[in-house]
């Protein structure tokens, strides 16, 4: 019922603002109207003033400013003629004489007005450099990602590898400061897919721009233990039809395309766009094991090759109309699909001490999970008379399918098949956002922000398991795993910010309540798990401007990790041959305390940044293993105490020649993991460290080459331990035919150095895994402008956001 209010009011209101829209061109009066765009660029012009000077008398009758499109709208006025000026500060003067208002021309349309820069030369300084790798804001890193030419063939995923804050493991699984607990925002907007499963769906040549925000503000979700990570996707503000199309293809069966393309008249911004990726990564493994179960110690080891195949595809289109330069709609749709599997086959040898069994055998893992998405999007915009003042709405709809399959066979040296089974874990999940944020400018460089938001999510989970009878030779379903569990979550929240400016310091408070309701329920028996609580959640931000372009930036901020629904399940679910899982109904959500110091230098072209932060983590959620049978482990989650993370994160981004920028980036900290398990101590500490180098030289203006080098160090955690790995990578990039061509070569991994090796241990467990990946992998990526496609590029005629022009 909610949802039919909400849309219904959207098109209510659509439909007033657009009927006062055309009430307007009607009558005894008439309208002017046009666009005014940077004539070198082709750029819209956001601000650019007009004014209408009647001609008779030489008076100033009306004006307007232009909207993000560069679009103006000048109504009700009388008829006759007029003399029209065009300014924008950094552009000089434009005045169209005698324009002429009558009743048999009562609406005027100007079309595209070009303004010419007042400086000189500026297209070609706007053609010749590139935007700088990293911005920053009072909450938050912005990447530009059209820089990262190693990745240009990649997802979201391989873009963060090469940037600071992030590692990724060998699986793609992202972690964010340490942790793997953060929230995945796309174009601001929440996404279904778990943030891992998220960032793998999106092409990098479709990415605008990464924010990753790590103390975000009260006016966030307070999700994610390490913070947020905000997808940007490209889009264009060009008048009339143009696109970029992007194909890609590479070694180990890894080939894909994307393309996107816009259609604008005037206020109405039509867009299509399409991708599909396949990644295929194969290599071998060795695992040992060693369990201690009723006075045996039982031996598993194994060697053999692994493969993991992720495809994609997603299509997406939407609109913006923007009825007056005060009310804009917009509405976006995307479907997609996406499959990953994986499969190990590998040589086995089992025995027991004292010796009791001793047997070789072969076994083939394969699992494979999946399914279809969609999201629907709509959002009205509305901007009051004052700059600044205005007020935004959105609801968002997602659902996802879910389906996992996963099989374990094990075959004898007769290659008789002697055991084997089969895990189901299938449903549907659904997500409902609605939200609304007003913000209101108070004084001169302060603001007031308030808003609303409403989370629900319904999800049904169905678990099945079939095993293998060597006597029948058919696989017998086994009712007593079969669990069938319902999950709603509701979550409202309201939260309020008040941030300005005094002199060189400036401040940003806010905060944020919620409300949770959830309820997980086991179908079979109705037996369910319910959470009623408030939480409050505060956030400050402060910064200060020193001389000489430096400044120092501190801020504070309360965030939530809350279990995921499997988490507290009460029952064992068979994840494969040699591994069990049970939830905790018990658990307790994580409450993160972060705080954040920071200092910023820019000189010239070139800069420098440190970020201390310290983390406290408490009721921590651990991952533990445990010895359920014979050579197998059972996992379930426990809050173990708390953790802390101390560290200091470091870039410099150097100018060595006109023709050589290098980025230096480097991640230090202390992690602890103090608490109790069983009544037993299990405090771990380790000295963590990750460095990232990247190189971009320039060749003239239509070569790029790039050479990225990266190194995460060894990591524990309450029952184990990571290695450290190196990776190499390199990218050549050519543009043709004035940029509207490019090619990209990639090779990632060069000296096949990312190999994983990670151990657990406990009192009765010992567990060891090392993955050697086939690399390194060489791609091709070949990408097309269509009609000089470009992404928006905000320019107000100051030199240093003109030197960010268009990259190669």
């Amino acid at each position: 019922m909610n949802r039919i209010i909400y849309s219904v009011l959207f098109i209510l209101l659509s439909i007033n603002v657009y009927s006062d829209e055309i009430s307007g061109e009607s009558g005894s009066r008439g309208c002017l109207k046009g666009f005014v765009f940077d004539a070198n660029a082709n750029q819209p012009l956001e601000y650019a003033t007009i004014s209408m000077t009647r001609k008779k008398d030489n008076q100033v009758v009306n004006g307007t400013i232009t909207d993000e499109t560069g679009f103006f709208k000048i109504k009700d006025v009388d008829f006759g003629k007029y003399k029209i000026e065009i300014t924008f500060i950094g552009y000089k003067t434009k005045t169209l004489h005698d324009v002429a208002i009558r009743p048999d021309n009562k609406i005027v349309d100007l079309g595209q007005i070009n303004l010419e820069p007042s400086i000189e030369n500026i297209a070609e300084a706007v053609v010749v450099s590139d935007r700088p790798t990293m911005t920053y804001k009072i909450d938050k890193k912005v990447i530009n990602v059209s820089q990262q030419h190693t990745s240009a063939s990649g997802t979201a995923v391989e873009i963060l590898e090469t940037i600071p804050s992030v590692t990724v493991d060998i699986d793609g699984n992202v972690s964010l400061r340490g942790s793997t607990s953060f929230t995945v925002l796309i174009d601001n907007k929440p996404t279904v897919l778990d943030a891992s499963d998220a960032l793998s769906q999106i092409p990098a040549s479709a990415i605008e721009n990464i924010e990753v925000i790590t103390n975000p503000s009260a006016k966030y979700d307070p999700d994610g233990t390490s913070g947020i990570i905000n997808i940007i996707t490209k889009k264009n503000k060009l008048q009339g039809f143009n696109g970029i199309v992007n194909l890609n293809a590479g070694i180990y069966e890894r080939y894909g395309g994307d393309f996107l393309i816009n259609w604008r008249k005037e206020r109405l911004n039509i867009y299509v766009g399409a991708d599909f990726n396949n990644r295929y990564w194969k290599g071998s493994f060795e695992t040992k094991n060693q369990t201690l179960f009723n006075d045996t110690t039982s031996h598993l080891l194994s060697d053999g090759d692994f493969n993991r195949e992720k495809r994609t595809y997603n299509v997406k289109t939407g609109f913006d109309l923007t009825f007056n330069p005060r009310n804009s709609l917009n509405f976006n749709a995307r479907v997609g699909d996406w499959n990953m599997s994986r499969s190990n086959f590998a040589d086995y040898q089992d025995y027991t001490i004292p010796v009791t069994t001793n047997e070789a055998y072969t076994s083939e893992y394969i699992t494979d999970r999946g399914g279809l998405f969609y999201s629907l999007s709509l959002g009205f915009n509305h901007k009051f008379m004052k700059k600044g003042h205005e007020i935004n709405s959105l609801f968002n709809y997602s659902s996802r399918d879910f389906d996992e399959e996963t099989s374990n066979q094990l075959i004898n040296d007769s290659g008789i098949l002697t055991s084997g089974q089969r895990s189901l874990e299938s449903g549907p999940r659904k997500h409902y956002n609605f939200q609304i944020d007003y913000t209101l400018p108070l004084r001169i460089n302060n603001k007031f922000e308030a808003g609303y938001k409403t989370r629900i999510e319904d999800s049904d989970q169905l678990a099945e398991m079939y095993q293998y009878n060597p006597v029948t030779q058919v696989y017998d379903y086994m009712d007593e795993f079969r669990h069938d569990v319902t999950h709603d979550r509701h979550i409202h929240s309201l939260y309020s910010l008040y941030s300005g400016e005094t002199g060189n310091f400036g401040y940003q408070g806010g905060l944020r309540g919620e409300y949770t309701f959830r309820e997980i329920k086991l179908v079979e028996t109705g037996e369910s798990s319910v959470i009623d609580r408030w939480d409050l959640f505060p956030t400050v931000h402060m910064s200060y401007n020193l001389p000489k372009d430096q400044q120092t930036m501190a801020s504070y901020t309360r965030r939530i990790e809350r279990p995921r629904g499997w988490h507290f399940e009460p029952f064992l679910t068979w994840t494969d041959a040699y591994n069990v899982r049970i939830g905790n109904p018990d658990l307790k959500p994580e409450y993160i305390d972060s705080y954040e110091l920071s200092y910023l230098n820019k000189f010239g072209r070139n800069s420098f940044s440190a970020e201390a932060y310290y983390r406290v983590t408490n009721n921590k959620i651990e991952r533990i293993k445990s010895v359920y049978a014979e050579n197998v482990y059972l996992t379930t989650f426990e809050n173990v105490g708390n953790d802390y993370s101390l560290g200091i994160e470091l870039m410099l981004g150097v100018d060595v020649q006109k023709w050589w920028h290098i980025d230096l980036m480097g991640n230090i900290y202390d992690y602890r993991v103090e608490g109790e398990l069983d009544g037993k101590d299990f405090s771990e500490s380790s000295f963590n460290w990750n460095a990232r180098f990247n190189n971009t030289l320039r060749f003239g203006k239509t070569t790029r080459v790039q050479l990225n080098g990266m190194y995460n160090s060894p990591t524990i955690t309450a029952q184990g331990e990571r290695d450290g790995y190196f990776m190499t990578n390199l990218a050549v990039k050519q543009s043709f035919y004035k940029n509207k061509l490019s090619a990209t070569l990639q090779v990632r991994d060069i000296f096949a150095t990312m190999n994983h090796t990670s151990t657990y241990e406990g009192d009765d467990f010992y567990s060891y895994s090392h993955y050697e990946p086939d690399t390194p992998f060489v791609t091709l990526t070949l990408s097309f402008k269509i009609n000089n496609y470009k992404p928006e590029r905000k320019r107000n005629g100051n030199m240093d956001d003109m030197s960010e022009g268009e990259e190669f």
